[in-house]
């Protein structure tokens, strides 16, 4: 994600991140990019610490059907469930040291999960810094939006895609434009009630066919709601029906080329990828998958609610084999051709808005 920030802003990062910093994350901070130089030059997979980074899945439901969505669209073939608070707790406590980031999204809303704000409040006492991405359908009261800005959350994406409600609902199937307003306005509102700082808000723009000609006002729409930042996305597709009916015309606002009749992601490399050794994902039910393009766990490294320290997997053979694999051929395994980790184009750009 290619955060573009601003000098005037750069003292509030520096304030925000200093409260994750520890001597001991940075020196699994270190040893992880390490073991990454060092498995690039020998073509083997060498692991040294743990990752810095962590993705958890605090529920793979959702109240919308978008089309390009497996959790929304039916094609996702793993069960469906919440993640438990227990389980959640002693999976930072495993790790809590070392990870310094928390992005507490996957494959559904994470609001639906009723132990959310409290998931987040565990992490934010342990000094990781907290970050979610929501449709904004569940910021329904100025409660439940002081709730989530009392948890001490730290960054939150807010889906748009749209301007007004017939552009929108192409894409957020079943949602109502409306609603995402009224809680980013209830947010917005609660964070000044508070007098705090965070979470800090992104409303975010998935750039469609539908919906490209709409990016300047929906950027205006984001200085209007005065949230922080005004992110512009591109579109994972996975077929050429999907490419013709939402891939954009203007190429830049595009991940894909057409090569030799396939689409393809824009330069993408053919070996290695940086997130195997500094981040891993855990689902609801604590399936280990290498990251979130595992949309179906295709890939299973471990269960990490089932008794496996964490540490058993991230070293274990399911793992080193699949980074072995990686290192030598990435193209050889379909998710990873339709992943946009380490190509050369626009994935998400971001506007400050407030600073």
């Amino acid at each position: 994600m290619a955060y573009l920030v601003s000098a005037r802003v750069l003292p509030r990062y520096a304030r925000r991140y200093a409260r994750v910093f520890s001597w001991r994350r940075l020196g699994n901070f270190i040893a992880v990019l390490a073991s990454m130089g060092a498995s690039w030059i020998t073509r083997r997979p060498v692991v040294w610490g743990r990752p810095f980074m962590l993705m958890v899945e605090p529920t793979n439901f959702c109240n919308l059907k978008c089309p390009l969505c497996p959790s929304g669209n039916g094609q996702m073939l793993r069960p469906r469930g919440n993640m438990e608070l227990d389980d959640y707790k002693r999976l930072v406590d495993q790790l809590g040291d070392e990870v310094f980031m928390m992005m507490m999204w996957n494959q559904g809303e994470p609001y639906i999960n009723k132990c959310f704000n409290q998931m987040v409040r565990y992490a934010h006492e342990r000094g990781i810094f907290t970050f979610t991405s929501t449709n904004g359908h569940f910021i329904r009261s100025d409660e439940q939006a002081r709730e989530i800005v009392e948890s001490g959350l730290d960054e939150i994406i807010v889906s748009l895609d749209g301007v007004d409600q017939e552009t929108y609902a192409k894409y957020r199937v079943g949602g109502q434009i409306e609603r995402v307003f009224d809680g980013v306005r209830r947010l917005v509102a609660a964070k000044q009630q508070l007098g705090a700082q965070t979470p800090l808000i992104n409303l975010q723009f998935i750039v469609m066919k539908h919906n490209e000609r709409d990016l300047a006002e929906a950027e205006a729409l984001a200085k209007e709601l005065k949230v922080d930042k005004f992110l512009i996305k591109t579109a994972q597709v996975y077929s050429n029906d999907d490419a013709e009916e939402f891939l954009p015309e203007d190429e830049n606002f595009s991940r894909y080329q057409r090569q030799d009749e396939e689409l393809v992601v824009k330069g993408q490399p053919g070996k290695g990828c940086k997130v195997l050794w500094y981040s891993s994902m855990v689902n609801w039910n604590g399936a280990v998958a290498p990251c979130c393009f595992d949309k179906d766990v295709d890939f299973a490294m471990g269960q990490a609610f089932n008794g496996d320290r964490f540490d058993e997997i991230w070293r274990g053979r399911a793992y080193m084999d699949f980074r072995q694999q990686i290192l030598t051929d990435r193209n050889a395994v379909a998710m990873c051709r339709n992943c946009s980790e380490g190509y050369r184009g626009m994935f998400s750009h971001v506007k400050e808005i407030r600073g």
